[in-house]
């Protein structure tokens, strides 16, 4: 584990949960790639169909007060802060090895605007880039991150 602030609430430094469409090929695909990633264990995966019934207060009231569905979020345990869409992704890249420096430049003004146009496009069109790549019933999650 490498040194920093370790929050109250996960015992861990950095650590975001992913809320992530579990139903969707694209999604579950996406998290498989980032678990591999993700060497540090600085992000947990939770299902949006799990969200609501999570034991965490903070999940569950993300999960009752937020549109989940229409796209990728990852929730601050600690601060409880919410973020969303291409703004998520930045966040994530943030915490993966490698991925400060994408995430600091994914910030700037210019960025934001194209992370959050194709992150839209993309989201908009999940369902059918899933299909196109045959990855309907893609989940490879073991039940314990759902």
């Amino acid at each position: 584990m490498t040194p920093g602030t370790v929050g109250a609430a996960t015992g861990w430094p950095d650590r975001l949960i992913v809320l992530f469409d579990g139903d969707c090929g694209i999604c579950t695909l996406t998290v498989d790639h980032l678990r591999r990633w993700d060497r540090h264990g600085r992000l947990e995966f939770v299902a949006l169909q799990a969200a609501v019934a999570d034991p965490r207060p903070v999940i569950r009231s993300a999960a009752a007060t937020h549109p989940l569905h229409d796209e990728l979020h990852v929730l601050d345990p600690d601060s409880g802060v919410l973020r969303s869409g291409g703004s998520a992704f930045v966040e994530i890249a943030g915490r993966l090895p490698g991925g400060r420096l994408p995430a600091a430049m994914g910030r700037l003004i210019p960025a934001v605007w194209v992370i959050g146009l194709l992150y839209a496009l993309v989201a908009r069109n999940r369902r059918a880039i899933s299909r196109a790549l045959r990855l309907e019933v893609v989940c490879q999650l073991p039940d314990a991150d759902r």
